[in-house]
């Protein structure tokens, strides 16, 4: 399983001062407060993150990749891409991270939340992004700030946490099969994963994920079975195959697809 857990938010705002870094701060510190394991994207829009001609920057010039820098207090690694995405970055990430915040990339497709110091501002933007789960920042500070805008909550910080805490758990429970097998141990896939963001569990104890005797997908997509319905299959397949001529006895894979167009 190659698929990372995480859930990924993009905060977006216009121009420098939407209170974007600032919203992302507080949101870091409220969840680690509370043991999630939370990384940080920062979009650049102009220039590199290197400094030109500092030798960090001369190495990679000359052909090295990555080119790791180790100071004091950090280690930076530096890698030449062309034209680099969001899914680069995402690359990068450790699998065991439970959110990563990403300070920009209006384009994505991942769920947003506003930075904004206006109403204005967020009509704004609310022309050019998808997916709003939210609105805060600045905005949030006024008195007579408007508790939403178009059926989107307008949200303090401390508001805002409870929203992102109930988005990690209900990715950690999408990821998981949802047959509630109960071969893991726990009485649920809601409790696993609730397990696994207490650091209680891996998502390595699901046995149906890790199954490979019976993998069944509709239009590309794994439908995960429970124990009656995979022996179903899996007999009735096995059984079929005995009776057809010129098959082996004991075949190590089987493969079917059904086209019904």
């Amino acid at each position: 399983m190659t698929s990372p857990l995480f859930l990924t938010i993009n905060v977006v705002g216009v121009g420098r001062k939407s209170g974007k870094t600032k919203l992302i701060q507080g949101l870091v510190r409220e969840l680690i407060r509370k043991s999630y394991r939370v990384s940080a994207v920062k979009h650049i829009s102009k220039g590199t993150f290197d400094t030109v001609h500092k030798d960090t920057w001369e190495h990679l010039h000359a052909g090295a990749c990555p080119v790791i820098a180790v100071s004091a207090s950090e280690v930076v690694s530096i890698k030449k891409v062309a034209n680099p995405s969001l899914e680069d970055g995402l690359k990068e990430v450790p699998r065991e991270v439970d959110l990563v915040l990403v300070e920009g990339f209006k384009g994505s497709e991942n769920p947003k939340i506003i930075a904004a110091q206006s109403l204005s501002e967020v009509e704004e933007l609310m022309r050019e992004v998808t997916r709003v789960i939210a609105i805060s920042g600045p905005l949030t500070l006024e008195k007579e700030s408007p508790t939403s805008f178009r059926n989107i909550p307008i949200l303090e910080l401390g508001e805002l946490v409870p929203l992102v805490e109930r988005m990690i758990l209900e990715n950690v429970v999408k990821t998981l099969p949802g047959v509630n097998c109960r071969r893991c141990g726990f009485e649920s896939c809601s409790a696993m994963a609730q397990a696994i963001l207490e650091g209680k569990a891996s998502i390595n104890q699901c046995k149906t994920l890790r199954e490979k005797e019976v993998a069944l997908k509709v239009d590309g997509e794994r439908v995960y079975l429970s124990e009656f319905p995979k022996n179903f299959v899996r007999n009735t397949i096995l059984g079929m195959i005995k009776t057809l001529k010129g098959v082996g006895e004991k075949p190590s894979k089987i493969s079917l697809e059904l086209t019904l167009d």
